[in-house]
């Protein structure tokens, strides 16, 4: 009998694929909606990931379901030790050693956090060398470790001796096919001591370890380079709200100034077009990107200045399926003839006022059949 997607999804968490494992969840979320087992291997995934907010958003899918449960336990506690809030922290793992006594993660997190309630630089330095990860829920032995070991004893005089030959080639390209951003390269030492010491300054949404400001950092530059200005934004947002250290804040912030503002339906790609449900779980993360969305109208009006307004039903275009109401905003410039009878598409750009998204609309495509094609 062939393995179930949650069980080949798991296989490759145990061999640390995570990527592919959200990747491989996601693309079949349809067919587990309401499942336990699936939201909590999505939030795990996503935990060791370092995303926390997509973590937040599945392990609370999945307490919805079943609450005690000592993986979702765990990596909830996870979640907030990351985020150095002790008190929340001590009772999820608490609540997993009552459902396990006996069980080892949730004992060494509590004897860590008995030792270090007080001292948040040794939760920094727990993130920075990744042992924070001893504290998550467990994946078990990567069963690719054995077979590669035998592979590494044979290979790694090859690797050597290619690299004395050939130079390494750099894996983000700073000068590339969009523009020369050399001046933004990262040095050793910002690579090195990529995690602030002192978040007092700033809000943190995101505790990052230094090897994902690193890399958060390179995945940026090289989607502007490729023209996807919207993952290179999500990547950006992560950072500045992150405990990225400052000077690497500032060259993400200079990074953010060279994203475009002239995107049109047939330029935003598909997989970069964000679902509502994703931006509705973490507003700062998706932070002016640009979305088509498909739905119905609702509410439209006039403004005074000459702008023009409406809730967008999205995916309701068919009266069958709302995923949610978002308010649009189209300014003056950027009013077009609306039908407000047939289903819509409008392109927005991201935004939040009192806790809740709207979108500065851009355009809309409103099909002449009064339907859109499946």
């Amino acid at each position: 009998m062939g393995q179930t997607v949650i069980q080949q999804a798991r296989l490759l968490m145990s061999q640390r694929r995570f990527g592919f494992a959200t990747r491989l969840l996601e693309s079949y979320a349809e067919n587990y909606k309401g499942s336990f087992e699936y939201y909590l291997a999505l939030g795990t995934s996503f935990l060791y990931l370092g995303y926390d907010g997509e973590a937040a958003k599945y392990y609370n899918l999945a307490r919805e379901v079943k609450i005690n449960n000592t993986e979702l336990l765990i990596g909830q506690g996870a979640i907030y030790l990351r985020r150095g809030d002790i008190t929340h922290a001590l009772q999820y793992y608490l609540n997993a050693k009552d459902i396990d006594p006996n069980n080892e993660v949730a004992l060494n997190a509590l004897e860590f956090i008995k030792k270090n309630a007080r001292n948040f630089s040794e939760i920094q330095k727990l993130k920075s060398n990744g042992k924070i990860k001893d504290f998550y829920p467990p994946i078990g032995i990567n069963p690719l470790v054995i077979r590669n070991c035998v592979m590494v004893g044979l290979l790694i005089g090859i690797v050597v001796s290619l690299f004395i030959i050939f130079w390494p080639r750099e894996k983000v390209k700073y000068n590339g096919p969009r523009g020369d951003l050399s001046a933004q390269k990262l040095t050793s030492g910002e690579k090195k001591n990529a995690v602030s010491e002192d978040l007092s300054t700033a809000a943190v949404h995101y505790i990052l370890d230094n090897d994902t400001i690193n890399s958060s950092y390179e995945d940026a530059v090289m989607y502007w380079q490729e023209h996807r200005d919207n993952p290179a934004r999500v990547e950006i947002n992560r950072l500045i709200n992150s405990n990225a250290s400052p000077s690497i804040k500032q060259k993400a912030i200079i990074l953010k100034s060279y994203l475009s503002d002239d995107i049109t339906f047939d330029k935003l790609q598909e997989k970069d077009n964000y679902s509502y449900e994703k931006v509705e779980g973490d507003h700062i993360l998706y932070d002016g990107c640009f979305v088509s969305w498909t739905g119905a109208i609702a509410d439209p009006g006039n403004a005074d200045d000459g702008s023009w307004y409406c809730t967008l039903l999205v995916g309701y275009e068919n009266s069958k399926h709302l995923e949610g109401a978002v308010n649009v905003i189209f300014r003056p410039e950027n009013v077009s003839p609306v039908n407000t009878d047939r289903p819509i598409r409008i392109l927005g750009v991201v935004s939040e006022v009192g806790g809740k998204i709207y979108l500065d609309g851009r355009s809309i495509y409103q099909p002449v059949s009064g339907k859109f094609e499946d």
